[in-house]
């Protein structure tokens, strides 16, 4: 806006007194109308570089603006995720009670034929009240997972909402050799650079602000002692002026305001850099993760099957009286532990995958 001309409209009324030689009082009224406009040359190039800055300023909060929007459609995405898995860990631990009342069951009838003493019985009861506790706690769970994603969706967080689908599974995986340019995708990384030439252009006009300055000053007006008369024409004047201007004296201020913006330059580069090798190590730890969890993952696949067959083995040889209840429930404990745990990191695997996806700035692709 520097860069084009001011244009100023006034309207002034004076009146003054004074007595003359007679000592009369007289009294004189004058009304004035003026425009005057102003524009100064961009002799040193100091406007521009201001509307550069100004520019390149705003494109930086536009990126900002950006990168709230992705990090609020991360945050969502993951919050579903998080529904999914609260409501299938329900089911575990419907599941989990549901075996422990079958098994309190088994365990009473062989009481009442007098096969199981009463340690067994008690513990199966114990067994059936703990996992009701849990179910409960479960329950509880899942309604706050479900406030949290109702709020991300700037709905009333009554934790009630009908999610039927499950976790999903990941099955491509993160191809090797992923190009470094993906990173300048990021809109945190465009905040900061863009910040940088921000800053840079205001240390290239408050350095030209101490070089002299060209305006050009224009006005044109009326002047009358009768107010419907500054229109009709016979009381115009005008003028024009050029003037040429060298700060001399102002103790220091437009040297400390470079100096200023040029400490603001170093600050927004070593802003800039510091993001970026963060956002190296978000990628590379994020990959690391991946592998870590996927090997996790596919040994507690393997678990939970054997955990299973472990489970249904120790029902019948403790029916045959060839195991203790204690061997019952542990291997009650082992399986259902390991059906929650593949859960928890299947769902690890997908939040894994969208900070992934914010460290990366979008989708990764070999063809960038």
């Amino acid at each position: 806006a520097n860069r084009f001309p001011t244009l100023d409209v006034s309207v002034d009324a004076s009146r003054r007194g004074f007595e003359d030689n007679t000592g009369a009082s007289v009294i004189t009224e004058t009304f004035s109308a003026s425009v005057d406009a102003r524009w100064e040359v961009d002799l040193w190039g100091k406007l521009n570089r201001e509307q550069q800055a100004a520019q390149l300023a705003m494109e930086a909060q536009r990126a900002r603006l950006q990168s709230v929007e992705r990090n609020l459609a991360a945050a969502t995405t993951g919050a579903f995720f998080n529904v999914m898995e609260a409501k299938q860990l329900l089911e575990v631990a419907q599941r989990r009670l549901d075996n422990a009342i079958q098994s309190h069951d088994i365990v009473a009838s062989g009481y009442r034929q007098g096969l199981n003493d009463a340690l067994d019985l008690y513990l199966a009861r114990n067994q059936v009240d703990r996992q009701q506790a849990n179910l409960a706690q479960q329950e509880q769970v899942v309604i706050e997972a479900i406030a949290d994603l109702q709020l991300s969706l700037a709905r009333y967080p009554d934790g009630h909402m009908e999610i039927l689908q499950t976790l999903p599974v990941i099955e491509d995986p993160i191809p090797a050799g992923l190009p470094s340019e993906l990173l300048t995708r990021r809109t945190d990384v465009q905040e900061a650079w863009l910040n940088l030439l921000a800053a840079d252009a205001t240390l290239a006009a408050t350095h030209k602000a101490r070089f002299p300055s060209l305006s050009l000053v224009g006005s044109g007006g009326a002047a009358s002692v009768e107010f419907g008369d500054l229109l009709d024409g016979n009381s115009a004047v005008w003028s024009l002026v050029g003037g040429l201007s060298q700060p001399l004296f102002n103790a220091g201020r437009l040297e400390a305001l470079e100096e200023q913006a040029a400490a603001r330059v170093q600050q927004a580069e070593q802003q800039y850099l510091d993001l970026v090798f963060r956002a190296f190590a978000d990628v590379e730890n994020t990959i690391a993760r991946t592998t870590t969890l996927k090997e996790r993952y596919e040994s507690f696949l393997d678990a939970e099957t054997n955990s299973g067959a472990a489970l249904t083995l120790a029902l019948e040889q403790y029916q045959r009286g060839l195991v203790t209840y204690t061997t019952v429930l542990e291997s009650q404990r082992q399986a259902f532990d390991a059906e929650a745990t593949v859960v928890q990191l299947r769902n690890q695997l997908l939040q894994n995958r969208i900070n992934l996806y914010l460290a990366l700035g979008g989708e990764f692709s070999t063809d960038y």
